[in-house]
């Protein structure tokens, strides 16, 4: 899939071929979690927030849902055959934002500062679910792990105990895998569904991990 982001870079490409071990799994786990919903078909929007070259695009149509990415690093907007990418950040998407959306950060949420993410949370309220995808950082993981996630170039990779309970939010679904290819514990995400609740959640209602190999 063509991504009009300017010249290619050696990082971008490294990530690229990253992305195909890891993505499998992480898309797996974030199409559970929209499943989970039991949504009408053709009812809803997945919004894609800081969506790169748009890959969930096809798990939403999978889910019977349109599809809206965003990226700040796009030029201009860009049709896919499942929908759109709009050059909009976690901010600026915010008054895009309905009743109707399920708002995806799929390893997005540790580029995002706190004022940013809570903002965007907060806005979200409004929207059916929010899906968060990201790095799990604990003080158990593998060496491997810990030396991916300092030079994923995210700033803001918090602990894992945040995402259990998020202000104004019920926890739906929160399920930790680690992605394994070879056997090595090079990965270690989490995927958490949250519906707003009005009050402090109080924790997650449903908690399973999966331990998960290579992209399939």
């Amino acid at each position: 899939m063509d991504f009009p982001l300017g010249r290619i870079t050696i990082r971008r490409v490294f990530y690229s071929l990253l992305a195909l071990v890891h993505w499998g799994p992480r898309e797996a786990s974030i199409a559970r979690a929209i499943a989970s919903l039991n949504l009408p078909p053709n009812t809803h929007r997945i919004v894609d927030v800081g969506c790169g070259p748009g890959w969930l695009a096809a798990t939403a149509t999978t889910a019977q849902c349109s599809y809206l990415g965003v990226d700040p690093a796009l030029r201009q907007s860009c049709d896919l055959a499942q929908g759109t990418i709009e050059p909009l950040d976690a901010t600026t998407v915010q008054e895009r934002l309905t009743k109707n959306d399920i708002v995806v950060l799929n390893g997005v949420a540790h580029h995002l500062d706190d004022q940013t993410l809570q903002g965007l949370l907060a806005r979200a309220q409004a929207c059916t679910a929010v899906v968060i995808c990201d790095h799990r950082a604990d003080p158990t993981n593998h060496r491997l792990n810990r030396l991916l996630q300092r030079l994923d170039k995210g700033h803001f990779i918090r602990p894992y105990a945040f995402f259990e309970t998020i202000a104004g939010y019920r926890t739906n679904m929160l399920e930790p895998f680690t992605i394994c290819p070879l056997g090595i514990p090079t990965w270690a995400y989490f995927t958490g569904l949250y519906t707003a609740s009005g009050l402090p959640c109080n924790g997650p209602k449903d908690n399973h991990c999966a331990e998960l190999g290579g992209a399939s």
